[in-house]
Order: C-alpha cells, then sequence, then structure tokens
C-alpha cells in the first residue's frame, strides 16, 4: 500500500498535465490583398525628437494599394492603372520596397492596416516627419 499511494499521486499528475488545454497561437491575417486608404496622418518632430505638429492629411481618391508576397503597387480604382510598383521584401513587422524604402505594420487585422513610415535621411540635429496611413478592406 505504501508503494501504490506515490504511483497513484504521479499516475493523477500526468494525467492532469496530459489533459490540459493547450492555448492556440493566433494566426495572423493576411497582408495580401486590396487595401483602401482610409487616411493619413503626418506626424511632425523637432531637432530634440519632441512631437511638434500632427496634421491630417487628405487621402487621394480613386488609390487602392494592392499588395502581392512580392510585391507592393499603387493603383487607380477607376481604370486599375498602375500608379507605382514596387519590389517587396517583408522582415518580420518591416516592408521593404523601391530603392531603401521602407515601413513598419503598426497593426494587421482582417479588415485593418496601419503603416508607419520612420524618417531616412535627417541630418543630425534637423526637424523631420514621420507620416503613418491607415486603410480597410
Amino acid at each position: 500500500m505504501n508503494r501504490l499511494l506515490p504511483l497513484l499521486l504521479l499516475s493523477l499528475t500526468l494525467l492532469t498535465a496530459a489533459c490540459q488545454k493547450e492555448e492556440a497561437t493566433p494566426v495572423e491575417a493576411p497582408l495580401e490583398g486590396r487595401w483602401t486608404p482610409l487616411s493619413t496622418t503626418e506626424y511632425a518632430y523637432s531637432a530634440t525628437g519632441a512631437l511638434t505638429q500632427k496634421t491630417n492629411v487628405p487621402v487621394l481618391p480613386d488609390v487602392y494599394l494592392h499588395i502581392t508576397r512580392d510585391s507592393l503597387s499603387y493603383r487607380s480604382t477607376l481604370n486599375n492603372f498602375s500608379l507605382g510598383s514596387f519590389k517587396l521584401v517583408r522582415q518580420g513587422k518591416t516592408l521593404s520596397y523601391g530603392t531603401g524604402a521602407y515601413c513598419t505594420i503598426l497593426e494587421l487585422t482582417d479588415h485593418k492596416l496601419v503603416l508607419h513610415y520612420k524618417a531616412q535621411n535627417v541630418a543630425p540635429g534637423s526637424p523631420y516627419t514621420e507620416p503613418e496611413d491607415v486603410y480597410t478592406r
């Protein structure tokens, strides 16, 4: 009986551990597809990095963003004419396209995409702006 009790406790422990529900990892929404621009906001910063101004910029009418696994293009909704197409490389949340341009995915759901564009080629000690685009599908 003395040997049976530890064996029974060990069996119950293993059974409990085996039956615990595993948490499913959320699946990220696909980036690929057609995205319609909702808004563009420009954030202006001083040379010290302090936010000085936040400006809502009108979005271009009749334009959408089309993303495939390896390309990013802006197209006209009127005739599907290409307004610019770039090779796209995705590394995690960073999208690189064109000649050295890149942006960061801040939010990606089935119906919303938010892209933030870091300032590039800014001389040290200079003010700069960083736009943020919001898309829907």
